[in-house]
């Protein structure tokens, strides 16, 4: 004879048996991080979205055995894909100027009667291109997507993978970008080409709350290194940001030749 507690064993083993999957198919799956999301919060430490707003950009270029090349920029954001560069100094270099307009880039000299057509790749000085000064948004260029989470240099960060948008003005095709998890600034980036080559390294190393402008934070030193040669890279430091208003005529190809 079997006793009722044999019989209550096996009836609540049944029970476990056939309500236990149904339990696991009703558990809510775990959302996936929101790529897009974590990208605009990192691109509000590099522009002031939806103000035009100006600053003082100045690049050193530094290169083992040789003395380093400054330069010093004016640059004026009217929106993510308007910008003009306008070189400041060495006084050899003044006069010169980017304009990047929608789908294009143009390099204006004092010398030229005309504009020329250049791509954001192209190097401006050192370890620094074109296409990184002219530009402040990756959300504007590149599509992004969550790869995981990542403790580099014993910071926890996420990291994002960066495809050029087609059609974009974008200067890399792809970025592996590294953002801190706990305030979403950007930490590090690997810029790549389209065959997964590493170009250069960019390391955002001093953010600075602007007291003119709400406390607002920003990025204001960057420091770009050459994954082939030792000690060759150049620093980008930020400075004087304001919001202003940009009348727009001063972002064609025309106006290029009136700027002062």
């Amino acid at each position: 004879m079997f006793s009722k507690a044999y019989f209550l064993f096996v009836t609540m083993t049944i029970q476990a048996l056939t309500l236990t999957p149904a339990c696991a198919e009703t558990l809510p799956a775990t959302p996936a991080p929101d790529a897009s999301t974590f990208l605009a919060k990192a691109d509000d430490y590099r522009n002031f979205k939806g103000q035009s707003f100006v600053f003082d950009l100045q690049l050193i270029s530094k290169e083992p055995d040789k003395a380093d090349q400054t330069f010093t920029l004016k640059v004026e954001i009217l929106n993510s894909h308007t910008s003009l560069v306008i070189y400041h100094e060495p006084v050899s270099e003044r006069g010169k100027a980017l304009l990047m307009a929608e789908q294009n880039l143009w390099f204006h000299t004092p010398s030229s009667q005309k504009p020329i057509r250049i791509t954001p790749q192209q190097r401006l000085l050192g370890e620094a291109a074109n296409g990184d000064v002219a530009s402040t948004d990756f959300s504007g260029d590149y599509d992004p997507k969550y790869i995981a989470a990542e403790t580099v240099d014993g910071i926890a960060c996420h990291v994002l993978e960066l495809t050029a948008k087609p059609g974009s003005l974008a200067t890399y095709d792809k970025l592996t970008l590294w953002l801190r998890q706990d305030d979403f600034k950007p930490y590090k980036a690997d810029f790549l080409a389209a065959s997964g080559k590493l170009l250069k390294t960019a390391y955002y190393q001093r953010y600075e709350k602007l007291a003119d402008l709400g406390g607002k934070e920003q990025v204001t030193r960057i420091r770009i290194v050459n994954p082939l040669i030792a000690g060759k890279e150049t620093l980008m430091d930020y400075a004087n940001f304001k919001v202003v208003e940009l009348p727009t005529s001063r972002f064609t190809a025309t106006g290029l030749r009136r700027l002062q």
